[in-house]
């Protein structure tokens, strides 16, 4: 298979895509990037990567972004024209609307680390994996807390013993639990809009226990 590879033919060119750090669709500029056209006419599958580096134009922020079709991924339009699809992929990943918490670093480490490797897997829509990471979430929580109970049910409750949290808290936080038992022992995905609750629920947990507290120390 050969490879042709042209530098720098989309440099300055606009992209629209989600910022990581303006949390909204920006337009991005083109820095720099290499097209590698692959395949050659005695080959059946022939196609084209386009790889850039990308400029967000509100706020600097740079990104990767990857763009690639071949010659088997297309669709006829009205005309009977093969339009080509094109899949496009930004890194670091990013969902709109759910940037990391910004005082993460208040967290202690081991739940700091489970956080910042859960919203990677919700970013990446790795469902099945950001469901288990929601439910270690919550045990690393009670760990760090040093509840009692023989499992995850009884621990969450003992948050509320302890005043950790208020009874109304506990009882939701017991939906993420469910949503982790079926993520971790059933195999079964939860959706994207189970997800995106669940994970608000786990980050206002981790704000009421840890981030707001850390807070009103400085303020003393």
């Amino acid at each position: 298979m050969s490879k042709e590879i042209t530098l720098d033919e989309t440099k300055d060119k606009i992209r629209e895509v989600v910022c990581i750090n303006c949390d909204n669709t920006t337009n991005n500029i083109v820095c720099s990037s290499i097209k590698s056209h692959w395949g050659d006419s005695s080959d059946d599958i022939q196609g084209i990567d386009i790889y850039e580096i990308i400029r967000c134009l509100g706020c600097d922020e740079i990104s990767f972004r990857v763009s690639s079709s071949n010659s088997e991924d297309y669709e006829p339009d009205n005309d009977g024209n093969c339009i080509y699809n094109y899949r496009e992929e930004i890194y670091p990943n990013r969902l709109m609307g759910r940037t990391a918490l910004q005082d993460r670093y208040s967290l202690p480490e081991k739940i700091r680390s489970i956080y910042i490797e859960t919203h990677k897997a919700l970013c990446t829509k790795l469902k099945i994996i950001s469901g288990i990471g929601i439910r270690a979430l919550v045990e690393a929580v009670c760990s760090e807390k040093k509840t009692k109970g023989r499992n995850l049910e009884k621990k969450i409750d003992d948050l509320v013993t302890k005043e950790v949290l208020t009874k109304n808290n506990a009882t939701i936080l017991h939906k993420t639990r469910l949503l982790g038992n079926e993520a971790a022992h059933e195999i079964k995905a939860p959706t994207d809009a189970e997800l995106e609750v669940a994970f608000d629920i786990v980050e206002n947990l981790l704000e009421t226990v840890y981030i707001i507290p850390k807070k009103a120390e400085r303020l003393k």
